[in-house]
């Protein structure tokens, strides 16, 4: 089965950039598949998010790039991720070392790295989940120890990391012996920094997430670009998982698979009522997203369409799986893809209580 745009329906149409999105959307779309199969760095799907300027989005006007805005931000995430889901996990990983480099753009390190990631010269990424949900306070976290007057020694490992082995800069978080924190920037090309081989994934095996490995590097006061304090993470901007756009790239996998089943039901009158429902839940959360993309929506909002989005995109994708039978369990066929990348959401930047919503909906209980 081929892999149908969905575009009629789902996005608004109101990008100032809308034939270019659209083209870059079916670009992606066609080589998302290969990729996948692949496993290796996407370099088609990564050339062609960054000839159509993508690196750019997040990067404010004054350091060369586009600054757009976070509503049209999260429809553009939504809609290419629509076509290929890894390209956009690397490009929001990207995005977000871009976003807490510009928390402090007044640093001349950060004006620096923001001035060649906006010439296309540099690839960013971030590594902060040791600062957030993984092994937070084990014995290999990223660990700074002072050498001198702002300068400092680290070691220990960031575990998640996405496009590491292609990362220019890695903006990042360590503790120190007495608990504080910095947030830093890390040259990729630092002795004693080693990216271990990419994780055997379940899905998403290109976007090439992987341990890195930090023995012994020392960085530079200007390196830091916030720190020591008692928590980074309380910081506006400095740490954080990225909700929305997060839910806007489960978003755009359920639009995927809702197209899919959509496009099945001239043949398959059962499937229409099924459709019917998952487009007005997809709607529902869509309006949702917009609200508090636009700044009108509170924290339990944005937890509670995180939960939303993360259903809408297993239940979908599953159902798209079952209309398409065998069919869709072959490798070559998107249905078993998008199921895969599906349980990405509940794994990825997801907070206890929305794994613990997501696993009392597994078991059929009510909401807590």
């Amino acid at each position: 089965m081929g892999e149908a745009a969905v575009h009629e329906g789902f996005w608004t149409g109101r990008d100032p950039e809308e034939s270019r999105i659209l083209a870059l959307s079916d670009a992606l779309r066609a080589a998302d598949g290969p990729a996948d199969l692949d496993g290796g760095w996407p370099a088609t799907l990564w050339g062609l998010l960054k000839d159509a300027g993508a690196m750019r989005w997040s990067v404010a006007e004054g350091q060369g790039g586009e600054a757009c805005p976070r509503p049209l931000l999260v429809e553009r995430y939504a809609r290419l991720a629509e076509a290929s889901l890894t390209s956009v996990f690397i490009l929001s990983q990207h995005d977000a070392a871009v976003r807490r480099l510009t928390t402090v753009a007044e640093r001349p390190k950060a004006a620096e790295w923001l001035r060649a990631i906006a010439d296309g010269r540099a690839m960013a990424t971030v590594g902060i989940s040791q600062l957030t949900t993984s092994r937070r306070l084990g014995a290999r976290a990223l660990v700074a120890t002072e050498i001198g007057s702002g300068r400092y020694r680290l070691d220990g490992s960031m575990p998640w990391v996405t496009g590491a082995e292609r990362a220019d800069v890695f903006v990042t978080g360590a503790l120190l012996e007495d608990g504080r924190q910095l947030l830093i920037t890390l040259p990729g090309d630092r002795t004693g920094l080693v990216v271990e081989p990419a994780f055997e994934l379940a899905a998403l095996q290109a976007s090439r997430t992987a341990e890195v490995v930090v023995t012994g590097v020392e960085i530079e006061a200007d390196d830091v670009l916030m720190g020591p304090t008692t928590e980074i993470a309380a910081q506006p901007g400095a740490v954080g998982t990225a909700g929305l756009e997060t839910s806007a790239l489960a978003l755009g996998q359920a639009a995927a698979a809702i197209g899919g089943l959509a496009g099945l039901t001239a043949e398959r009158a059962d499937l229409v009522h099924p459709v019917d429902q998952l487009r007005e839940n997809w709607d529902q959360a869509w309006a949702t997203l917009t609200t508090c993309a636009e700044g009108h929506g509170d924290a339990a909002t944005a937890a509670s369409l995180r939960a939303q989005a993360n259903a809408l995109a297993l239940r979908s994708t599953q159902a798209f799986l079952t209309a398409r039978r065998g069919s869709g369990f072959l490798r070559t066929d998107p249905a078993q893809r998008w199921a895969r990348q599906a349980l990405f959401f509940l794994v990825w930047s997801c907070p206890s209580p929305i794994a613990q919503a997501a696993i009392r909906d597994l078991a059929g209980l009510c909401p807590a």
